[in-house]
């Protein structure tokens, strides 16, 4: 090799005219015809025209938010509004089953939208079994126990642990002898009857305190396994007052479960549930369903 031209390069760069060239027939340089040149450089000027406009409607359509299917929403309980809201799902724990009051992680000052009343017939249905979640707030809310509910549930529900404490508590939740005597879980002391609190008392150990829990509650926190059309079937509904057992109902459904467990003796509860089964014309509940026959 020559050493005068040792280390010398040359380099190729790519002409800017023929960018948009894809094959040998487009190259117009070096021809001598101008109407052939002239026929080239136009179809390499279309084709950087198409190319410019495709680019434009491509950024165009990402600029634009494409309209997304509405998020399904849940009813969820505000308890300082004494309503009803709807949350978006994402915003709610995973479940299996659809849950009526979902458990939240948000700031209790979050605001949401609100439901517009009167609310249509088959919403009614499901708003029966807020009653017992509203009578467990209260009656919890009379025994200065609102601190107790978990951190998780007294968000979702934007409970204020530190409201006034009541100056009086209803004959029917003083504690009894056993409940002063022996340690057991606050939520029992919100039953309005006192025996039924001393047979879950005495009972400890013997039964599932969630699954009674959400038996209780008639599915609210975990979901109905069959629809709603069965949560009637699973709780208890409070039609009146929450510290008067006279206002609370048992379902058949946990009357049969639970019965025989926590309902032994407590005649005041099966006086009170037959006195609302025979108003809607439907069979009173017995002791001999639980083959307990003289038990009332």
């Amino acid at each position: 090799m020559d050493s005068r031209h040792a280390g010398s390069e040359l380099q190729l760069a790519r002409m800017p005219q023929l960018a948009e060239a894809v094959a040998k027939e487009d190259d117009w340089t070096g021809l001598t015809d101008a109407a052939a040149r002239r026929k080239r450089q136009n179809r390499l000027n279309v084709r950087a025209f198409r190319r410019r406009k495709a680019l434009q409607s491509q950024a165009s359509s990402e600029s634009t938010p494409t309209p997304s299917t509405p998020e399904t929403q849940l009813a969820c309980w505000i308890e300082d509004r004494q309503t009803i809201s709807l949350i978006p799902a994402s915003r709610t724990r995973s479940n299996s089953r659809t849950p009526l009051i979902p458990y939240l992680t948000t700031s209790p000052n979050t605001t949401f939208p609100t439901i517009i009343f009167p609310l249509s017939s088959d919403h009614l249905i499901t708003l029966i079994q807020f009653n017992v979640l509203r009578a467990t707030l209260t009656n919890l809310r009379l025994l200065s126990l609102l601190q107790t509910i978990p951190c998780e549930c007294s968000l979702a529900l934007s409970i204020e642990p530190s409201s006034p404490p009541p100056t009086s508590i209803p004959p029917t939740l003083q504690p009894t002898l056993i409940q002063s005597s022996t340690p057991h879980d606050p939520w029992i002391d919100i039953i309005p009857s006192p025996q039924w609190r001393d047979n879950l008392i005495l009972a400890q150990g013997m039964y599932d305190q969630d699954d009674l829990c959400c038996d209780m509650a008639g599915g609210l926190w975990e979901g109905f396994p069959n629809g709603d059309a069965n949560c009637s079937e699973r709780g208890i509904v409070a039609w009146s007052t929450p510290w008067d057992v006279g206002g609370w109902e048992v379902s058949r459904g946990f009357w049969m479960k639970w019965g025989a467990l926590c309902l032994r003796g407590c005649g005041d509860v099966l006086q009170a549930t037959n006195g609302w089964r025979r108003k809607r014309g439907e069979r009173e509940l017995r002791w001999e369903d639980l083959g307990l026959g003289g038990e009332a």
